[in-house]
């Protein structure tokens, strides 16, 4: 009798074990691996942050160059920061930044990865951008550089309110916002 019980209480554990095992391998397989570029970089997440960005500056500055556009360079943490998350959905996909400041300006999306393992080359190219416009360790964080990809026009920090952070981009830019 008391062989039987231990082998249900076995039976039972062994059960329970493979339940939690299938179910913790069903929330990994749906959460999708983040998109890469042809060189392994990780892309800014479509659904947030919209399509159309740079990870690169000197992409960023060939653009710019050759279209005469400033450059909004958007330093996110969109693996873990959710002001970042905020930023990108009530600003970023919002019909006014579309219609306005989008077409305008060239984009750089700085992504501070903590929860993604990035390839180390993206990493300390980020990294290094930020020390180098020595931009606060604040998320998400806007700066402005005209055309040329050097002079910095302005910085934004944090999540401001939506029109104030249209009308100061468009103060830094001379962009005309639609009404």
């Amino acid at each position: 009798m008391m062989r039987s019980a231990f082998s249900r209480f076995l039976l039972c554990s062994f059960v329970a074990c493979a339940a939690l095992l299938s179910v913790a391998a069903g929330l990994r397989a749906a959460d999708p691996a983040p998109k890469a570029d042809e060189s392994g970089w990780i892309l800014p997440d479509a659904k947030s942050a919209g399509t159309g960005w740079h990870l690169r500056l000197k992409d960023a500055r060939a653009e710019a160059a050759k279209d005469d556009k400033p450059i909004l360079i958007l330093f996110t943490g969109p693996d873990w920061s959710s002001a970042s998350k905020k930023f990108e959905s009530s600003i970023l996909r919002s019909k006014e930044y579309a219609a306005s400041i989008r077409p305008a300006v060239v984009g750089l999306y700085i992504q501070h990865f903590v929860k993604t393992d990035a390839p180390e080359e993206q990493v300390s190219a980020n990294q290094s951008l930020r020390k180098s416009l020595s931009v606060p360790a604040v998320y998400p964080c806007t700066v402005v550089l005209a055309s040329d990809g050097k002079k910095i026009l302005g910085i934004i920090p944090g999540v401001p309110d939506k029109k104030d952070y249209l009308q100061q981009v468009s103060n830094l830019t001379g962009i005309k916002l639609a009404e």
